[in-house]
């Protein structure tokens, strides 16, 4: 793969789960997401070991989003390389949009780790060069505080044996 085809995968990437991101689809989003995956800016860092920790943080920085009144991300590959391990590692920038208008301060930058799983590209890191107070910042600072809570799945229950239904046996033996 030469660095051109990398830089093309990780735009539409890029694309492809930004639109994900900002329409709300958080379920879309979290294909995206390999698991485990690293998440990192100089003011937080998560590893997120479970879909459910990566929804919690993905509902968290759509509410910072929303919060804002972001309506849209525009991001830009800048550089990609393709490694030899099945993995691309790119650069890209990103600028947000506040209600139709592009917001004037400078876009931050980033660092993106995709592998290949299940027949396409997921992110399995990621690292945001990010000012203090911005969605992502804001997002991490939160998971490493632990004010973003993961509500926990519904455990799988075995179907129920005979003997749950022994009531009902005896009233049809009778």
């Amino acid at each position: 793969m030469t660095d051109d085809q990398a830089r093309r995968i990780t735009q539409d990437f890029l694309d492809r789960q930004g639109e994900a991101t900002m329409a709300g689809d958080v379920e879309a989003t979290l294909d995206f997401c390999d698991i485990p995956c690293t998440l990192e800016s100089l003011q937080g860092r998560a590893v997120v070991r479970s879909r459910a920790e990566m929804r919690a943080i993905c509902n968290a920085f759509l509410s910072e989003m929303a919060g804002r009144r972001l309506t849209h991300m525009v991001r830009r590959c800048l550089d990609a390389v393709h490694k030899d391990d099945g993995s691309i590692w790119a650069t890209y920038e990103t600028r947000y949009v506040h209600e139709r208008q592009l917001l004037t301060e400078e876009p931050y930058l980033s660092l993106v780790i995709l592998k290949r799983c299940q027949g396409r590209w997921k992110a399995s890191g990621m690292q945001f060069a990010v000012a203090r107070d911005s969605p992502a910042n804001t997002t991490l600072r939160g998971w490493q505080a632990r004010r973003i809570r993961v509500p926990t799945e519904p455990a799988m229950r075995p179907p129920p044996g005979v003997a749950s239904h022994r009531e009902v046996f005896e009233k049809l033996a009778q």
